[in-house]
């Protein structure tokens, strides 16, 4: 994940001033009806998701605030909504550089044990004036929460199954199970302009452990990530990209008789023939086509040999396979589809042993 303001270029209050936009002909200072942007980062302006800001963690307690204007620097009033913990912060930093033009911020650092819960921002002040703000800005600071994602493979007709487990900060810096919290599975994000959140799949709750799992309704290899919306006491959060996995079963029939012959003895012509089917994308199983399927024999004498091919053939559009060959001592016999491809599996069965007399 991105870290909070990545900045191309910053420079402080004692190396920007001569940079500042000149406000004194057309700007009040400080304007009244200056916008305040509480929670600002810079990949905000740059179309790229970040962690919540207004989430503290353990060593992360701080929040960016920006403005609208050109005065600067800019004294802000912090305060709850009864008026108690008033504080005053500065935005006193500029961020300059190609492609992500110009910003003034400034960072606020609150007590994190006791951070969290509704502000507001009341005034702006420079040069000894302090004017009351039009709009006062109001938002909530809350505990940060963690997620995690796992998958295990599915096969079809059933999709792959993620799980994972959502914690949340608490005031004493542990973290600990957060219990019916929304899961959204979803798509990875477009990641960039113009960002959009990726589609929907599933939605799960977490437990009283703070665990969830879900089996997803898709049916190819994809990429998910876990979504999990904030409340009004902590914070959203995401995961990265997770792997999919979803395999497509085969199966195969069988029978292996002499062609002709009513006795087996050494030199008689074998025949062996069935049908190999696959489940396809759509959940419905249906004749596997075009693929090979190998007759394969293990001596009785040796049970620990490994099978040997002796016969193959290509499946038909109906799936079916036909081939020969020929008995030489007691075996056991199998037919076998080794699947080539990574999303469908190979498939075995066990058909019987010949006695050569």
């Amino acid at each position: 994940m991105r870290n909070t303001a990545v900045l191309l270029t910053t420079l402080s209050l004692g190396a920007a001033l001569l940079g500042v936009p000149s406000t004194a002909h057309a700007e009040t200072c400080p304007d009244p009806a200056d916008q305040i942007i509480a929670g600002w980062y810079l990949n905000e302006e740059m179309r790229l998701r970040d962690t919540d800001p207004f989430a503290f963690s353990p060593g992360q307690a701080n929040l960016a605030f920006s403005h609208t204007g050109y005065c600067f620097p800019l004294t802000l009033t912090v305060e709850r909504p009864d008026g108690s913990d008033r504080h005053l912060t500065v935005i006193d930093t500029i961020a300059d550089g190609a492609g992500i033009g110009y910003h003034q911020f400034g960072w606020d650092r609150f007590d994190y044990a006791s951070g969290t819960g509704p502000w507001r921002v009341t005034k702006a002040a420079r040069d000894g004036v302090t004017v009351d703000l039009t709009t006062p800005v109001d938002f909530r600071t809350t505990r940060a929460s963690v997620v995690t994602l796992a998958a295990t493979p599915g096969a079809l007709p059933s999709g792959p199954r993620v799980t994972g487990a959502v914690l949340y900060w608490t005031y004493k810096g542990v973290l600990a199970p957060s219990p019916g919290r929304t899961v959204w599975i979803r798509k990875p994000d477009t990641g960039f302009y113009p960002f959009q959140r990726g589609a929907l799949i599933a939605t799960t709750t977490t437990d009283a452990a703070g665990r969830f799992a879900v089996t997803l309704p898709i049916r190819t290899n994809q990429q998910v990530v876990a979504d999990v919306p904030g409340t009004t006491t902590l914070g959203f959060t995401f995961t990265d990209p997770v792997q999919t996995t979803v395999y497509q079963p085969t199966s195969i029939t069988g029978r292996a008789a002499p062609t002709t012959a009513t006795v087996i003895h050494r030199g008689t012509r074998m025949s062996t023939y069935g049908h190999l089917s696959v489940v396809y994308t759509t959940g419905k199983t249906g004749p596997f086509a075009n693929q090979r399927v190998v007759v394969q024999t293990r001596p009785r004498s040796n049970p620990s040999a490994p099978y040997t091919t002796v016969a193959s053939d290509v499946t038909k559009p109906t799936g079916y396979y036909y081939t020969n060959w020929y008995a030489s001592v007691d075996v056991d016999v199998r037919v076998a589809f080794i699947s080539p491809y990574q999303s469908i599996r190979s498939s075995y069965r066990w058909l019987r042993v010949v006695d050569v007399t």
